[in-house]
């Protein structure tokens, strides 16, 4: 196999990871609420999550791509999406327990008032998607070396540019 054919078979597997972890917790719901005999309940929790993790996997697909072709070391590429997907699994599932557990009243007052609990669920799971692409970039920004700026010039003029070798051995030479 040749290195661009890896890349694109990583970059589909790391969105398909992506996507499982997205939909994780929502499936957890539906089979504890099946087990439970609440039949209906966490189908549209599974729905929504799903639309969610797929337009989660396209992006984490274009960004590890786009990452591929920029990176100065590849390493920094891996790193900054094992950290992405580290901070998706936590917070798709740390997250929502956090908002169920510190907001009960007002989360139960909002389901009396018949506002459904699906919107609760993907505005949480998009909370856990942003955040998630928003620490892989960061990540890879940070350890991507960056041009070196000269703080030594009082006035942030550059130095003048040296003219290539080249071009000095053929002046030298007296040639055109």
């Amino acid at each position: 196999m040749s290195r661009r054919s890896v890349d694109l078979l990583v970059a589909y597997v790391y969105a398909g990871v992506c996507f499982a972890v997205v939909l994780a917790p929502a499936i957890a719901v539906r089979y504890t609420s099946a087990s439970l005999g609440i039949e209906p309940a966490g189908l549209d929790l599974v729905v929504a999550s799903a639309i969610i993790g797929g337009g989660h996997a396209v992006i984490a697909w274009l960004r590890l791509r786009c990452e591929e072709r920029t990176a100065v070391r590849r390493l920094d590429m891996w790193i900054a999406a094992l950290n992405a997907l580290v901070v998706l699994a936590l917070s798709a599932t740390v997250l929502l327990v956090l908002v169920l557990a510190l907001f009960a009243n007002e989360h139960a007052y909002m389901a009396n008032q018949g506002y459904p609990v699906v919107l609760l669920w993907g505005g949480v799971q998009l909370v856990a998607v942003v955040l998630a692409e928003a620490v892989g970039r960061l990540v890879f920004w940070w350890l991507e070396p960056h041009p070196q700026t000269h703080l030594h010039i009082r006035w942030r003029v550059m130095p003048p540019l040296r003219r290539p070798a080249r071009a000095r051995e053929r002046e030298s030479a007296g040639l055109p």
